[in-house]
């Protein structure tokens, strides 16, 4: 046996990889409705899991009827800072995790995904917005937020999970009679 690593007396052990098998087109869009519907169900759930500690920290009195517009209103009015900005935490984070899960899951079209819940949740946000007032800010977040974290939760499961190219193998220059 040799030392030289150019010498190419014993053949190769492993042999040349096979290129992966084409993925059936149904299997890609069953795959991409059920990341969808698991996305904009995580989304929901961070949602909801930010927004909870404001119920908290700014109560509804009691008596309070949410079918009220102007009781809603009212205290929404009222409602504190620190209530408002864990709306808007909610309303940043649940598209980032939704977008991510999505298309995590999908595992093509990463962008796409990560759009369609963006889209979804900024439509959720627009129909929060237009029934009662928030303040300036707050509708800036709920209108631009989902688009900017939408396309980060995707392009960090695209980072994550598309395939990469393999990397290059070292030239022969023996092969060519370029050897020195």
């Amino acid at each position: 046996m040799t030392t030289n690593p150019y010498d190419q007396s014993e053949p190769s052990a492993s042999p040349a990889p096979t290129p992966p098998a084409p993925r059936s087109p149904l299997w890609a869009i069953v795959r991409s409705v059920l990341g969808l519907m698991a996305g904009i169900l995580a989304g929901g759930i961070v949602v909801a899991l930010i927004e909870i500690p404001g119920m908290f920290l700014h109560p509804p009195p009691p008596g309070f009827d949410l079918s009220d517009a102007e009781a809603v209103k009212a205290h929404m009015a009222k409602a504190p800072f620190a209530a408002l900005l864990g709306v808007a935490i909610a309303w940043t984070a649940g598209p980032l995790v939704g977008s991510f899960v999505a298309a995590s899951i999908a595992r093509w079209g990463y962008f796409a995904h990560g759009m369609i819940i963006a889209s979804i949740f900024a439509i959720l946000d627009v129909m929060n917005i237009l029934s009662f007032p928030h303040p300036r800010w707050l509708t800036l977040v709920g209108v631009l937020a989902p688009w900017a974290t939408g396309w980060i939760g995707s392009a960090l499961a695209e980072w994550m999970f598309a395939p990469r190219a393999p990397d290059p193998k070292p030239y022969d220059m023996r092969k060519k009679n370029m050897a020195c």
